[in-house]
């Protein structure tokens, strides 16, 4: 089952092109067709899903058959499966070049054609009891507008499981949460591909989208074959990669001419999983006999664990591109990223971002490894990453100043993970985390000050991220840290960031779709841990962040890099855009949790744009960015600098003691960088000066004001309302 298509790829210096051999699409079978059910309150005969199996007691209706949800023709009493059987006729098996079974379902099923098992998805059991519950949670789709599962057959498995005449699909349809379920969807459609057009059969649903036969990208391709198997949200089921390079050039048949091989493969996210139909995916390559191996590909450093985004709610398809590489201009590590167009056994699901898990490794988290051994002395004192996050916590703060909820901080181990950590190791983290925060909250703890158990550069980065992106996950969810060996230096670190795709604008809830107020001190579902508040009521952490805030607003977060970095990220996938909208098309007005939806690819990027440049000006005028700075490594020239009043209307008074008499001019640069006014030197023996700059005629904005001593120069924000 879900074997490879025949398909045939030609590789271009910069552009990859497959298709396939398939012309028209027809349907055989639809959900609102008449069919025999069973409610599932018994176990039903061992023979129901056979050809010849006499289904003339069984209730009659017309699907979908469930609780008069919006997808529900036949209405039924709650329970906790239901099994239909579907006749449809069949009239030349060898003009079938392939089938495709969709399915929308809530929440686990298995579908049988002739009495042979073709697909399941989060149902166990062969076959599973009439009472056996599904494994999660799945909700169904076509209602919502979006795209039913797609599992796909080929001409050799067409031949072998149908018949000319009369052919019969069976389902067996279970809920996640039994009686208890508040729903129940079972509508499932079978179509058929030709390689010539024909009159048989009817025209497929106005939602059907076929495989798409030919595809030209820039970017490289990933495709994924699990041979039959559905790919669920754990365990991980194996299947094999291959990766198509966009600088191969090859004629050949399915020449993967970057990486090939085995893998195990998952669902990944949490809510995503249960609101997108474009779901996140895990894989690790392994050997031929399944043991994981590290692997090197499209320039991502040997490694094991990778990571397929997959962009839904982020129209853009580019929020977490743009997180990482700012991050990463930050410093420290921060996930590498890679555009792909991704295929799961032969159908296209669009674009994806190759990401990296986050983990220790000498390319990742660079930490000393933490071995079981590793249970006392300096090698039991660095090696962890752990997160604060979703999920059931590992372990929780034991201090007494909780989040604003009322619970206390939940933490989960990353490295070593929760199966493999000993107890003093994780003992060992745990009280570290507890004397950083006795430390935090009443000034020193051990004889040590906060900002001795944390580095504090890294947690002023991580909070100039978050916040910077209006995160509405930041802090609570997604938060990594990790810490070193105390031969290593034994501080902990902020990061790596992780998840922005309901980030810089793009969630209607806690405040996401505003560009004003912080993320820090919002009381936002789950609450954030403390350590934010106490960090910004603290000069060593905010003297940090007004310097770094000013530092970087005139490098990797000056507007017109920002802004530079998003066109190029938008002409990049231009040509490849709209075959993923195709897949993944925007039929509603709202898409929960997006703060809007808008029309057009383009639009969606102007309003990113939109909300960066307004989120910065916002942060511009609450940091105090009055930081002493210099181009050059000699000490400052200039001392007891002020000005004021800041944000400034008309008349800027400028204050500065000099500790070099000799002359000195004054500028003022625009957030583009560009000089917008002039005060030239004036001679004078005096070191200490008070002047007053008339303002009133530049434009509002973030403006800078340079102090210029022959080579050398000193910088300092202001706003212009």
């Amino acid at each position: 089952m879900f074997n490879k298509l025949f398909i045939i790829c030609v590789f271009y210096a910069v552009t990859n092109v497959c298709y396939a051999q398939t012309k028209q699409w027809r349907m055989a079978m639809s959900a609102s067709d008449e069919c025999h059910y069973f409610e599932g309150k018994s176990e039903p005969p061992s023979d129901w899903t056979s050809l010849d199996f006499d289904d003339s007691s069984w209730k009659s209706g017309r699907g979908g058959i469930g609780y008069s949800d919006f997808d529900d023709q036949t209405v039924i009493e709650r329970t906790v499966s239901v099994y239909l059987r579907y006749t449809f006729n069949v009239t030349d098996v060898d003009m079938i070049e392939e089938a495709i079974l969709h399915g929308d379902y809530d929440d686990g099923f298995v579908a049988y054609l002739n009495g042979q098992e073709i697909a399941r998805d989060l149902l166990n059991g062969t076959p599973p009891t009439y009472d056996e519950e599904a494994t999660a949670l799945h909700e169904a789709l076509l209602y919502q507008n979006a795209q039913p599962e797609v599992f796909s057959f080929n001409k050799a498995e067409i031949q072998d499981m149908l018949t000319v005449g009369t052919n019969v699909l069976a389902f067996q349809v279970h809920n996640f949460d039994g009686l208890a379920s508040s729903d129940l969807s079972s509508n499932f459609y079978l179509s058929f591909g030709f390689a010539e057009n024909t009159t048989d059969y009817r025209n497929t649903p106005f939602w059907f989208s076929a495989p798409i036969n030919r595809i030209e990208s820039t970017f490289p391709i990933i495709k994924i074959n699990t041979n039959g198997r559905a790919i669920v949200d754990e365990p991980k089921i194996l299947g094999r990669i291959g990766i198509i390079s966009s600088a191969g050039m090859n004629d050949s048949e399915d020449s993967f001419n970057e990486y090939e091989g085995v893998i195990g493969v998952e669902k990944r996210g949490q809510s995503s999983l249960g609101l997108f139909p474009k779901v996140g995916y895990s894989f690790e390559t392994r050997d031929g006999d399944g043991n994981d191996i590290d692997t090197s590909f499209l320039d991502f450093p040997a490694e094991e664990d990778f990571i397929l985004h997959g962009p839904y709610s982020d129209k853009t398809l580019m929020r977490n591109v743009l997180a990482m590489n700012l991050a990463n201009k930050l410093g420290g590590y921060h996930s590498r990223t890679q555009y792909v167009e991704l295929f799961i056994n032969d159908i296209y699901e669009g674009i994806y971002v190759l990401m990296e898990r986050i983990k220790r490794d000498e390319n990742r988290v660079n930490i000393a490894r933490l071995r079981t051994q590793d249970t006392e002395g300096d090698e039991l004192t660095g090696g962890y990453v752990f997160k604060i996050d979703k999920g059931i916590p590992d372990w929780r703060s034991n201090f007494d100043i909780v989040n604003r909820c009322g619970t206390k901080i939940g933490f989960q181990h990353v490295s070593p993970n929760r199966g493999d950590i000993t107890p003093e190791q994780a003992n060992y983290i745990e009280s570290y985390i507890d004397s950083f925060e006795f430390a935090l909250d009443r000034g020193s703890f051990g004889g040590k000050t906060f900002d001795e158990y944390i580095d504090v550069r890294s947690f002023v980065d991580h909070f100039i991220i978050k916040e910077l992106a209006k995160d509405v996950d930041a802090y609570r969810i997604s938060s990594y840290y990790y810490k070193e060996k105390d031969s290593d230096g034994g501080k902990m670190f902020a990061g790596p960031v992780w998840d922005f795709n309901i980030a810089f604008g793009n969630a209607d809830y806690c405040g996401g779709g505003d560009p004003e107020g912080w993320m820090y001190s919002f009381n936002c579902d789950l609450g954030n841990p403390f350590w934010w508040n106490s960090f910004m009521q603290s000069s060593i952490f905010t003297d940090e962040l007004n310097c770094r805030w000013a530092d970087l607003r005139e490098g990797p977060l000056h507007l017109d890099s920002i802004m530079q970095f998003i066109d190029t990220q938008e002409a990049l996938l231009r040509p490849n855009v709209n075959k993923n909208f195709d897949r993944w098309p925007v039929l509603n007005t709202y898409i929960w949790p997006n703060a809007r939806v808008l029309p057009t690819f383009l639009a969606e990027i102007n309003y990113l744009k939109q909300f960066i440049r307004q989120r910065i000006m916002w942060m511009d005028f609450q940091i105090n960015a009055n930081c002493v700075t210099t181009n050059t490594t000699e000490e400052a020239f200039a001392t007891d600098i002020k000005i004021y009043p800041n944000p400034i209307r008309d008349v800027l008074t400028v204050e500065y003691e000099l500790l070099v008499n000799s002359p000195t001019k004054l500028n003022i640069v625009n957030s583009l960088g560009a000089v917008v006014k002039t005060i030239e030197p004036i001679a004078s023996s005096a070191t200490s000066h008070m002047m007053s700059v008339d303002v009133s005629v530049l434009n509002s904005g973030i403006y800078f004001l340079q102090l210029i001593n022959k080579e050398r120069h000193q910088a300092f924000s202001f706003v212009k309302l």
